[in-house]
């Protein structure tokens, strides 16, 4: 199938089209289909006997709802179908079933729009609009021209998903970490060429896709056409899905993570990879800016579709799971810095400083505590009264103050409170809580 042969499938973007459908090879197969605006739902629609629509003639309509991505039937979806005529409503119905079958006779030329709306009650819906003979203007002069038919495909940024319906679930809203990994996954159903295969987009410079990062005044890395043995393009998330994602790495870039004056961390670089299921290519990435992807679907007309994801860098927050601990008692915090999070063990030494009233030195909690390198779970150490601080324990007394300071050198440029920091800039990231004097308090009457 070829990109003219994809005009014959309605896209995500769901639209009123005035387009005259016998111009399109997808009224003499008798099959249209379109996805939801939300990319939830899948509307199919087949009509016999097919062929471009006449009047006077009955045609046994068929419709379906199928899941936007795994194109599974559901079988209990209700929807209202509405058949409208010059702006009025003449017929309607509602449904409860995931299918329906009816006989439509049109009595004259025009356009007609057999509508679904209410889609299992949400507010989705979908417009067939279909010219009735050769009729290509309405009476208030609407035209139907071939140049008002929206075809572009759609991208989406997630996180790890395999399909569309996570994808949607997992889509990033607002700033993503500026280092790891995110799916890129585009609907272009008409570039689904063979239905027993997984197929490939954007491998050629003919319809490449292309992908550019603008910094926070850094050079912009710009990362062509990807089409290795390993790494031809996206690749189909299916055989006949008409879905194709693949996973890209924002590599950040050579960063002091640990506040020891050395760039020896070797983050960066902007290369094609290995495999769309792994890692299809990686971008360099700074402190704060913008991924774009770039596909052209349509090279004969310079079609190209575009999404950007933005990123920066965040301020890390320590939280004590309890206001106050007993002593000789087992104290957790957890961490968050999503500058941090997917950065690779052996690339940051970091820790946390831990402290007390009692012990200024204190004792130093590895961020690799217990495997925990990602931050997954809570952080811990003890309280001891009785011996020196040692290993994970730290010497504290009833009533002190505990602390546990991170020092964050991933900065924003913009602090919440108006800040202006330099990427070199560093913040103490201090948390506290208390040791319990351990004595419950008696009421005396």
């Amino acid at each position: 199938m070829t990109w003219k042969t994809s005009l014959l499938i309605l896209f995500a973007t769901v639209m009123v089209a005035f387009v005259p459908l016998s111009a399109y090879a997808a009224v003499d197969d008798g099959n249209l289909r379109k996805i939801t605006s939300d990319g939830q739902y899948d509307i199919g629609m087949s009509w016999q006997p097919a062929g471009s629509l006449e009047p006077g003639i009955d045609y046994l309509f068929n419709f379906e709802i199928r899941e936007g991505m795994s194109q599974k039937p559901i079988d209990d979806a209700s929807f209202n179908f509405d058949i409208v005529k010059d702006g009025i409503i003449t017929d309607s119905t509602s449904f409860t079933s995931g299918t329906i079958t009816k006989t439509i006779s049109f009595e004259e030329s025009g356009i007609v729009n057999l509508m679904l709306t209410d889609v299992n009650s949400s507010t989705q819906q979908v417009d067939f609009t279909m010219p009735i003979g050769t009729e290509t203007k309405t009476t208030d002069g609407i035209s139907f021209a071939k140049k008002n038919y929206n075809t572009e495909p759609r991208i989406y940024f997630c996180g790890n998903s395999k399909d569309l319906k996570t994808c949607l679930d997992k889509e990033i809203i607002g700033d993503a970490p500026w280092f790891g990994k995110v799916t890129i996954m585009i609907y272009a159903p008409g570039w689904n060429e063979d239905s027993d295969k997984r197929d490939r987009i954007g491998a050629t410079t003919e319809s490449a896709l292309t992908i550019t990062s603008r910094g926070d005044g850094n050079t912009n890395a710009e990362l062509g056409v990807c089409n290795d043995s390993d790494s031809e393009g996206l690749i189909e998330t299916s055989p006949d899905s008409g879905v194709f994602y693949g996973r890209l790495k924002l590599s950040g870039m050579d960063h002091d993570m640990n506040n020891d004056g050395s760039l020896n961390t070797d983050l960066g670089g902007t290369k094609c990879k290995n495999s769309p299921f792994d890692e299809y290519a990686k971008i360099e990435t700074g402190r704060d800016g913008a991924v774009t992807v770039n596909w052209e679907y349509n090279p004969e007309n310079n079609l190209t579709v575009s999404k950007t994801l933005t990123y920066g860098w965040d301020i890390a927050t320590i939280e004590f799971l309890e206001d106050e601990y007993p002593a000789n008692g087992v104290v957790e915090f957890k961490f968050k810095d999503k500058d941090m999070g997917d950065i690779p063990k052996d690339k940051a030494d970091l820790n946390f400083r831990v402290w007390s009233d009692s012990d200024l030195a204190g004792i130093l909690v590895e961020a690799t505590q217990d495997g925990n390198w990602k931050s997954k779970k809570p952080y811990h150490f003890n309280i001891q009264s009785h011996d020196e601080s040692n290993g994970d324990n730290l010497y504290a007394l009833e009533g002190d103050t505990l602390y546990v300071e991170y020092v964050d050198t991933t900065l924003p440029a913009i602090g919440p409170n108006g800040e202006q920091w330099s990427k070199t800039d560093t913040l103490d990231i201090i948390g506290t809580t208390s040791v319990t004097t351990g004595y419950p308090y008696v009421t005396l009457r």
